[in-house]
C-alpha cells in the first residue's frame, strides 16, 4: 500500500509539470502574437519604421487610399474622421482603420481650386489629400489638400 501512495503522488506531481509546461508553452505563443499583432500595426499604418501614427478603431466611411514615398516627402488620401485645427487630422484612406496624424507647425491648407484656404474650412467627411514631411525625428503634415468641400 506504501507504493501506491508513492506512485500516485509522482503521478500527480508530473501532472503538475506538465500544466506547467503548457501553460509556459500557452504564454509564450500569446506573446509572440501580440508581438506580430503590434509589428504588421506598425507596418500597415506608415511606409516608413521610423514614423509612429497610431491607428484608431473608429469605422468610417470607405474612400480611396493613396499613398506615396518620394524621398523625405510623403502624401496620403482619405476622409476626414477628425480634425482639430493646427493639431492633428484624422483621416480614413479607405481600409475602415482611420489613421490619425499630427500637424506640423508650418502647414497650409489648400481649397479644391488649389487657393489657400483657412483651417477651419476642413470639416468632417470632406476628402483630403495629406503631404507628410519629416519634421526632426517624427513625421507630420505640412500640407492638406482639400479636395472636395463638405
Amino acid at each position: 500500500m506504501a507504493n501506491r501512495a508513492i506512485t500516485g503522488g509522482r503521478r500527480q506531481n508530473k501532472h503538475k509539470v506538465k500544466g506547467n509546461i503548457m501553460k509556459q508553452l500557452l504564454a509564450l505563443i500569446c506573446g509572440a502574437m501580440l508581438i506580430v499583432a503590434y509589428a504588421q500595426a506598425q507596418t500597415d499604418t506608415t511606409s516608413s519604421p521610423t514614423t509612429s501614427s497610431p491607428a484608431t478603431s473608429s469605422m468610417t466611411s470607405p474612400a480611396t487610399t493613396s499613398m506615396t514615398n518620394t524621398g523625405s516627402t510623403r502624401s496620403n488620401s482619405g476622409t476626414v474622421t477628425d480634425y482639430t485645427p493646427g493639431a492633428a487630422i484624422t483621416i480614413d484612406p479607405g481600409t475602415g482603420r482611420p489613421v490619425r496624424f499630427v500637424i506640423g507647425e508650418k502647414f497650409q491648407v489648400l481649397g479644391p481650386d488649389g487657393k489657400v484656404i483657412a483651417n477651419t474650412d476642413v470639416k468632417k467627411n470632406a476628402r483630403v489629400h495629406l503631404r507628410l514631411v519629416q519634421e526632426g525625428d517624427r513625421t507630420v503634415v505640412d500640407q492638406i489638400n482639400v479636395e472636395e468641400l463638405k
